[in-house]
């Protein structure tokens, strides 16, 4: 058991996991670019109206994502930003302060990244099926 722990190690933890959910929005950020790729390579190929919609329906939530990944990486960052700006003489505060933060940051992240991975496997299926399909008209 790590006994007297310095404040500043905690604020390593926290820098540390905000820097990695910083390099996940990035990670996220080029998953779908490679997603829209695929489907721009499947939607030449599809003229069925009910497998268009489809497609449309996922390039509409693959830029709808971009944005949100785009703007946490903002507030992330801004975090960040708003930490190294505090001042020694202030430590309790800023530490009581960036917990409530943090712990809000966490649950936008687990979502995300839940909601990335339903839209991930939702897309997968729907391209599965385009294969599956005797033909994709």
């Amino acid at each position: 058991m790590v006994k007297n722990v310095k404040i500043g190690s905690k604020w390593t933890q926290y820098m540390f996991e905000t820097s990695s959910w910083i390099r996940l929005m990035d990670f996220l950020h080029q998953e779908n670019a490679y997603l829209k790729t695929r489907l721009s390579e499947v939607m030449d190929d599809i003229t069925n109206n009910q497998n268009l919609a489809l497609a449309e329906h996922f390039q509409n939530q693959f830029l709808v994502k971009d944005d949100a990944y785009d703007h946490m990486k903002n507030d992330l960052q801004r975090h960040v930003e708003k930490w190294n700006q505090q001042t020694m003489s202030d430590e309790t505060n800023a530490i009581l302060s960036l917990r409530k933060i943090h712990t809000r940051l966490k649950e936008q992240i687990d979502y995300i990244e839940r909601e990335h991975a339903v839209l991930r496997k939702d897309y997968n299926t729907y391209l599965i099926s385009l294969v599956a399909a005797p033909s994709i008209n």
